[in-house]
């Protein structure tokens, strides 16, 4: 992995990283929030109540909360390149003299998202180009100019924001929200996520949240979550003409071969067999 990383006074404020893909990170964000770019690469990333795909050029917001990232082999064997700025409120308020503009402090307590994926436009991807002409030339690259190109980034993602979903992750940035236990398997069950994944989008140890699983739904996890992806599998498999390698993994199975044994396991009949 190569990292560069740029300071303002004793916070880290901006890096660009270059790694090898497949990798998966998980990232815990306490009193801090993110803007990411992604200069290259493909992944697809999980909070506790949504998931999203990232491509080259996409550019998120992520406030307070827990996040599994799973990056996708890139082809040619390219790395994958992010621009990141981390963001806490201490900082924010340094480089805006303690005059923090409207949309930082018009909270919304209603709002329940953990992560913003910024819509496309020239002005986003022109800021950017213009960020890797200063990182490559680091010697010019000062701690003035650093807080200028946060403000700018910020002001562009603002006037840029037509759906009104920046403004109200910026108003939430660093509100950590208190999840349902529920709402965070209901909404990852499906997704090819394990045992510690969900633990960790729960905030959790993993022997706590198999004892809070336990209480909660009567069972161990790992007996009601595949019993759940394979009901979803035998439903699909009776209502579509998916193929059986679709299905497997539409409903979090990995190994096409471990869903096959463990249908059967389950059903006393394979996949292929109900479809003849």
């Amino acid at each position: 992995m190569k990292l560069i990383k740029y300071s303002i006074k004793d916070w880290v404020v901006l890096g660009k990283i270059e790694f090898l893909s497949p990798k998966k990170i998980t990232d815990e964000l306490i009193d801090e929030a993110r803007i990411v770019y992604v200069v290259n690469g493909e992944s697809h990333l999980y909070s506790a109540n949504k998931d999203i795909e990232l491509i080259t050029g996409d550019t998120l917001i992520m406030k307070t909360d827990n996040f599994i990232n799973t990056w996708l082999e890139n082809p040619n064997n390219e790395t994958t390149v992010v621009i990141v700025f981390q963001l806490t409120s201490a900082l924010l308020h340094h480089i805006y003299n303690n005059d923090l503009p409207n949309w930082f402090v018009e909270v919304d307590h209603n709002y329940n998202q953990s992560i913003v994926k910024v819509d496309n436009h020239a002005l986003i991807t022109s800021y950017f180009t213009s960020l890797q002409l200063y990182i490559e030339n680091n010697d010019v690259f000062t701690e003035d100019i650093i807080n200028i190109k946060i403000k700018e980034l910020i002001s562009i993602l603002i006037n840029t924001d037509k759906s009104g979903d920046t403004k109200s992750i910026f108003g939430n940035l660093f509100r950590a929200k208190e999840y349902e236990f529920k709402e965070i398997i209901a909404k990852n069950i499906f997704e090819e996520l394990n045992i510690e994944d969900l633990a960790f989008l729960c905030s959790l140890s993993v022997s706590s949240f198999k004892r809070k699983f336990q209480s909660v739904f009567g069972t161990s996890p790992n007996k009601y979550i595949t019993s759940k992806r394979l009901d979803k599998a035998q439903t699909l498999l009776k209502t579509t003409s998916r193929t059986i390698s679709e299905i497997a993994y539409d409903c979090g199975f990995s190994d096409v071969s471990y869903f096959s044994k463990s249908y059967k396991k389950y059903y006393n009949s394979s996949p292929s067999e109900l479809r003849k």
